[in-house]
């Protein structure tokens, strides 16, 4: 199993050396674009509708926004669980973690 972290700092390479590797950063790309950032390909990412919504519905939300992304960006990736962490003393900032059995 892969746990992919939104708020992990990772050194995104050009010539990744395996294909899990390729796609842990696609994934990791994915989860941590809003729609709309991405010039040119506006409709990538995941959707910010969660952005300004209470804690418990934001988790929900964004929940559904990355699911929706992953069927339709990624969906040879098998997501077995979608949970979140409290940040480092930044009290109400959603952080997924992603965990996949399949990459």
């Amino acid at each position: 199993m892969i746990v992919i972290r939104a708020n992990d700092e990772i050194d995104l390479s050009l010539a990744p050396e395996t294909e899990a590797e390729a796609r842990a950063q696609q994934l990791y790309i994915l989860i941590n674009t809003i729609k709309g950032e991405c010039p040119l390909y506006r409709d990538f990412g995941i959707a910010g509708d969660y952005l300004h919504m209470p804690i418990n519905a934001a988790e929900t939300a964004m929940t559904l926004a990355i699911v929706e992304a992953l069927r339709k960006y990624m969906p040879e990736v098998n997501v077995t669980n979608i949970r979140f962490e409290a940040s480092d003393g930044m009290r109400g900032i959603l952080n997924p973690v992603l965990e996949v059995s399949d990459i």
